[in-house]
């Protein structure tokens, strides 16, 4: 007999994915039509089919469900509605009320097992909660991967419970009271014989091999679709929101270098798409002009007015102390190729790539950088578009996932070259594409618009979590972008504006399954 799932043997850490990664991948099918409830269907499904793998027969045997009220208890509901099927005697014991339960399709779930004669569901602190001393098979479906810190009551006793059983104890995607991501344990976490884990093993099960005994992972239906090309979820996973407790700078702090005496438009649009991404602080560096403006149009944004025309050498003091204080920089748009701009721009960059900070090269920033013969680092994100891709290769190269590739090996640098399909590349390899936008965001602006935003998301991320993550920024920024622009199409046609898709990034950002709601 088939089952959905496959025991790892030989579990290889690049193969994890982490808790972000997983819940960008779901909500990235849930863009494509699949539901939530038939992936939680999927997943309750395999933890069945791996009990009944394990006692070869789950014909007559006593299986006790412990249940949460989030997403991981509706999986344990849909696990003990197909054991039952296959003839097993099961009980659901609830942590909470069932009117707690406050996951959606979990509470349908919940609902079909409460209509059946076949299953005991039994109630918090009724008689018989949490007795499972003989049950052949004890299922931890408490707590799920979004849960983290101490075991608090009823868990707390419930995991109590499972840790004593003798039965077979296995937990659903994740031991309640483990991190999924670091592996760290609290006390008293669950200590399974398995664990059924979804889609891919999560990074911290890997380090956690004493509380997850054996690790089997559950097919769930996701496709390869879901991880390689950007999509809702990734805007929902990938941006950070601020915490409760935010003050202002936790949001993040963004430096734009850009514009000139000749170029105005790029670097206003650059620096309100990184306000856009929910930042704290844009400093503004350009001619006094600009800078001006652009800080009239947003309070977000800080003017820092270059000292001439264009950025110089007699800039650089001022920027260099500036950049010990944000969190990411974006550099290029409209700078102009004056040599001395050249040099400084090289200046710049050489400084972030000292201090790790990560930075965003476009346009004329990517004319510097091959001037001066930088050799770049991940932390560095270029988006070139095709003819600026063939000019740091010296060829042409008509697909936009091999040039990404080849110029993220060559410069050492997170690479996103921008096409009717996006396509970014870190240099170790890893690639990814995006699919969303209209032929008429070809219009002048659009490209500034990407680098700002950018920007932005990788210097939320820096701040509020420590990881800036640049492909997934980058390919993150490109479907905002792009799914903006398609939405601005709908109103304004072929006289779309870069200026009318910044307009509508902030509703992409609020509600990425279905933006236009909120238009």
């Amino acid at each position: 007999m088939e089952y959905g799932f496959r025991i790892i043997r030989e579990p290889l850490l690049e193969e994890a994915i982490s808790v972000e990664d997983m819940r960008a991948y779901e909500l990235n099918a849930v863009g494509k039509g699949l539901p939530l409830i038939l992936l939680m269907e999927n997943a309750g499904r395999s933890v069945a089919d791996y009990i009944e793998y394990k006692l070869g027969d789950v014909r007559g045997k006593r299986i006790a469900i412990l249940a949460g009220k989030g997403g991981n208890a509706g999986d344990g509901f849909v696990a003990a509605r197909h054991l039952a099927g296959r003839g097993a005697v099961v009980e659901v014991h609830l942590a909470y009320p069932p009117a707690e339960v406050s996951h959606e399709d979990a509470k349908a779930n919940l609902n079909i097992l409460m209509s059946l004669e076949s299953i005991r569901i039994v109630k918090p602190y009724s008689k018989g909660w949490l007795e499972v001393s003989d049950s052949d098979v004890v299922v931890d479906a408490l707590l799920g991967t979004g849960v983290r810190g101490r075991l608090r009551s009823p868990v707390r006793e419930a995991v109590a419970e499972f840790n004593k059983a003798p039965g077979l104890k296995v937990a659903i995607d994740v031991p309640s009271g483990v991190d999924p991501d670091t592996g760290s344990a609290a006390e008293g976490a669950a200590r399974a014989d398995a664990t059924v884990t979804m889609h891919r093993v999560k990074k911290g099960l890997l380090k956690a091999v004493e509380y997850t005994g054996e690790i089997a992972v559950a097919d769930i239906g996701l496709t390869h679709d879901v991880e390689l090309v950007a999509g809702p979820g990734d805007v929902a996973a990938r941006v950070p929101r601020r915490p409760r407790d935010s003050h202002k700078g936790v949001g993040g702090r963004v430096l734009v270098v850009a514009g000139s005496k000749y170029y105005v438009g790029a670097a206003i649009l650059a620096a309100n798409a990184a306000a856009r991404a929910g930042v704290d602080l844009v400093y503004l560096a350009s001619t006094r002009r600009i800078a001006e403006e652009a800080a009239m149009r947003s309070s977000t944004i800080i003017p820092v007015p270059f000292e001439s025309d264009a950025l110089s050498k007699s800039d650089l003091d001022e920027l260099s102390k500036l950049s010990a204080r944000i969190h990411s920089i974006a550099i290029g748009p409209g700078l102009g190729r004056d040599p001395e701009t050249v040099e400084a721009t090289c200046s710049l960059i050489r400084e972030a790539m000292g201090r790790g900070t990560p930075i965003v090269i476009d346009a004329d920033a990517l004319y510097a950088v091959q001037e001066c013969g930088l050799k770049l680092y991940e932390n560095a994100v270029i988006t070139p578009h095709r003819g600026e891709a063939s000019r740091l290769l010296g060829e042409t190269v008509d697909d936009p996932l091999e040039a990404s590739s080849k110029i993220a090996e060559h410069t050492k640098a997170t690479t996103l070259v921008k096409g009717p399909v996006d396509a970014a590349c870190t240099p170790s390899g890893k690639c990814r594409l995006n699919k969303s936008g209209v032929p008429a965001m070809s219009v002048g602006g659009t490209g500034d618009i990407l680098t700002g935003l950018t920007a932005g998301i990788l210097a939320k991320r820096k701040s509020i979590l420590g990881i800036p993550d640049p492909l997934n920024s980058a390919i993150t920024a490109a479907y905002i972008a792009g799914r903006a622009g398609e939405i601005a199409y709908e109103y304004y046609g072929e006289a779309l504006t870069a200026f009318d898709i910044l307009e509508v990034i902030p509703m992409v950002l609020r509600d990425p399954l279905n933006p236009v709601k909120h238009c």
